[in-house]
């Protein structure tokens, strides 16, 4: 009780109690500290050097206008000369043409993070759609709050409903509210989702208008048949309470999703078929843009197959206009993006097991395959120029599978070009209205970021930003390196980014830490400039691995982890760091590995499973057995534990707890955390107890999911206290 660290003791572990604030302060005293300050605040500066903001055309086409480091300047594109534009001028910002319709937006408040709007108004502000007392009401708009006054309302959750309205200044029950649902209970539910529809589908809203504001679509969520999670709150009070979750975990039963029109005119309420069965998933929705159908995704619980759907406004069952199937997993979010038609739109697939662009009509017709040319994934959609008939797009298409280049092609599917070249990663494209012109960011991990105006040929006639690297070499900050090592396929290449300390000294050893996140549709790594990492200057050498599972590497790249969570991934992060151990300044004696949510998973697993590559790790909010995630989550990858025991035995942390375990494990959780329950860590330190081992543990009683600055403090204290020995007591390794 006496120390700052040691707060009591438990059989299997230390429990650490400590504040933000005297993390920080015990960090300061570490050596280099003071470098890491001064190497953060260059690494901001050098961060922003080469790069533009808030590019626009002039309708007339003759200039550009940008902002560079808080200064407006114009660009001639007549003689490509640069010159100073007064502040005071307010530059117009042109909207780009051919982006397609855009309906007017429905106006809601902002949520948080796997929540759904409490309220949300109609595209001519007339009405506002809320849900209240798990029911959906309207109210004309003049009578319901302004969004602002709403956000603080809407900021505050009941634990079943999410974000609410405020109740004493929106009376149901007044002459002009209308009551759409009258049904609604706690876990049946009108016009709001759930937690996993938000954390896992992205849906942020459960009402939806039409573009003419006379129909209200909304879901109607079912959770009566599944079972409650509880997490304990007011953790720090005399007295705690319970918050009640229906929370569907791998193998039991979903929440069923169904969905609802309200005719405003008619004052009807229409059910709409979504078919399938009660243990799909039902997502993404939108009205059509002429507002005559209701589109909707539908995938089945395995996720192997997706639907789009559009269902009549009248009534009877739904027509399908695109469906896609994978052997795997099928992403379940592809682009949808519809022309100005309203009929024809830009659709993402993955058939070829790569990433691709169509043309597709609303009628369930493929117009014509637009990218599909070459075995390489295409990135993001940039710009869909009707007006002259042309698509850009970025695509991984060069040498180097981080590199992004931007291409454009026919929307007839004829023409294909890359615009852009070189060994650089390629970004913030701008494409002038009269496509003659573009504007883009390019660089490498070790070249800093230039940006420049080309021509439609690809050729560079200006360059509107540089990076001043005076600064980091002042410092004697040494550039990342970019390295390929093989996977143990033998075949696969993968690459990491290695950053080494300011005044690196390639004639002594540095402990490794790798840092890692490395969990299925992510991004691994980027060929974005990395000036330098701050927290080498504790005196490590960082590394990040980009294993298998990853994005952006085609399909059988991203499923190479498919029913195999925590093996493949975690190979592809031990070959990585025997690569690297290769070199004579790698001391091998003193690795360590850190991350959060699934990198806190993958530092669990590194340490139980490899305990002679990594000697410490430090996991923050980690998942430690895949029965405790989330159905769409972990069934995406995993399946049910049913279909694939020895998948989720073999992903499992809790396997791999063995009393002959000799290394250092700090793990961090957040007592309110409801996406990775703390359930995760209290069976892991429970399975340290039965072996009679011991872990060290931070317990965040205020925290969910994230954990603040003062976690980071306390993983860099871990990492120094068992990762730098004193000289001479350095174990001997097996790598």
């Amino acid at each position: 009780m006496s120390g700052p660290h040691l707060a009591c003791f438990v059989v299997c572990g230390t429990l650490w109690a400590t504040t933000a604030v005297a993390a920080q302060e015990r960090l300061a005293q570490l050596p280099g500290h003071a470098n890491v300050e001064r190497v953060r605040q260059a690494v901001q500066e050098l961060g922003s050097d080469g790069r533009v903001q808030q590019v626009t055309w002039s309708d007339d086409g003759a200039t550009l206008t940008f902002r560079r480091q808080g200064t407006w300047l114009q660009v001639s594109l007549t003689d490509f000369s640069i010159t100073r534009r007064d502040q005071s001028e307010d530059p117009q910002v042109l909207e780009q043409r051919g982006s397609g319709p855009h309906p007017p937006r429905a106006a809601s408040q902002r949520v948080g993070r796997a929540q759904q709007s409490a309220w949300v108004r109609s595209p001519d502000g007339q009405w506002t759609a809320f849900h209240r007392d798990h029911n959906v009401v309207l109210e004309p708009a003049t009578q319901s709050h302004d969004a602002e006054e709403d956000s603080a309302a809407a900021a505050r959750q009941s634990a079943a409903n999410g974000p609410v309205p405020d109740a004493d200044a929106n009376q149901a029950g007044t002459p002009e509210t209308i009551p759409v649902t009258t049904e609604g209970s706690q876990f049946f539910r009108y016009g709001t989702a759930c937690w996993v529809y938000g954390e896992e589908l992205f849906q942020n809203s459960a009402m939806w208008w039409s573009p003419d504001s006379r129909r209200l679509a909304f879901y109607e969520i079912d959770e009566r048949h599944m079972q409650d999670y509880y997490l304990t709150t007011d953790n720090v009070e005399t007295y705690t309470a319970l918050q009640v979750e229906r929370y569907p975990k791998a193998g039991m039963p979903n929440p069923y999703a169904g969905l609802l029109i309200y005719d405003l005119d008619s004052r009807q309420l229409l059910r709409v078929d979504v078919g399938g069965d009660r243990q799909q998933y039902v997502y993404d929705v939108q009205f059509t843009p002429d507002g005559k159908e209701l589109l909707f995704s539908r995938t089945n619980r395995r996720q192997d197959t997706l639907e789009v759907l559009a269902a009549g406004i009248a009534g009877g069952p739904p027509r399908l206009v695109v469906a896609e199937t994978q052997p795997t997993w099928q992403n379940n979010k592809p682009l949808m993006q519809f022309l100005r038609d309203g009929k024809r739109f830009i659709w993402e697939t993955e058939r070829t097991g790569w990433k691709h662009f169509e043309l597709r009509h609303l009628n369930g017709s493929l117009i014509n395959r637009l990218t599909d040319v070459a075995p390489y994934p295409v990135g993001s959609l940039v710009r869909v120029g009707e007006e002259a008939g042309w698509l850009y797009y970025s695509a991984y298409s060069g040498d180097n599978p981080l590199n992004a280049q931007l291409h454009r092609v026919r929307l007839d599917g004829s023409e294909p070009e890359r615009l852009t070249s070189g060994p650089w990663h390629h970004s913030a494209f701008h494409i002038a209205p009269n496509h003659k012109w573009f504007v883009c960011t390019y660089e490498a991990v070790d070249v800093p970021p230039t940006t420049a105006l080309f021509t439609d040929r690809g050729e560079q006639v200006a360059v509107l930003a540089t990076s001043d690297t005076a600064k980091g070499q002042e410092l004697g900050l040494v550039p990342p390196e970019l390295f390929t090592f093989k996977a143990n396929d033998g075949t696969t290449d993968l690459q990491g980014i290695l950053h080494k300390p300011a005044h690196f000294d390639p004639q002594r050893k540095y402990p490794l830490v790798i840092r890692v996140y490395g969990g299925p549709n992510s991004r691994g790594i980027s060929n974005r400039y990395e000036p330098a990492d701050p927290c080498c200057e504790y005196g490590f050498l960082i590394a990040t691995i980009a294993n298998r599972g990853t994005t952006d590497r085609g399909k059988a790249f991203e499923t190479a982890t498919y029913m195999k969570l925590g093996t493949v991934d975690i190979q592809d992060q031990v070959d990585g760091v025997r690569f690297l151990a290769q070199r004579p300044y790698v001391d091998t004696a003193r690795v360590g590995i850190c991350g959060h949510s699934y990198g806190g998973y993958m530092s669990v697993m590194a340490v139980l499973r490899f305990p002679d590559v990594f000697q410490v790790a430090v996991a923050g909010s980690p998942v430690t057995d895949w029965r405790n995630y989330d159905t769409i989550y972990t069934e995406r990858y995993m399946r049910t534990p049913r279909e694939n025991p020895d998948g989720y035995r073999e992903g499992s942390c809790l396997t791999y707890v063995r009393n002959s375990f000799q290394g250092h494990l700090l793990v961090m959780h957040g007592l309110l955390d409801d996406n990775v329950h703390p359930a995760n860590t209290w069976q892991l330190v429970d399975a340290f107890h039965r072996e009679n081992l011991r872990l060290d543990l931070m317990v965040f009683p205020r925290s969910k999911h994230g954990l603040g600055s003062g976690s980071e403090a306390l993983q860099w204290e871990y990492l120094h206290e068992h990762l730098r020995p004193e000289p001479g007591s350095v174990p001997g390794s097996s790598l």
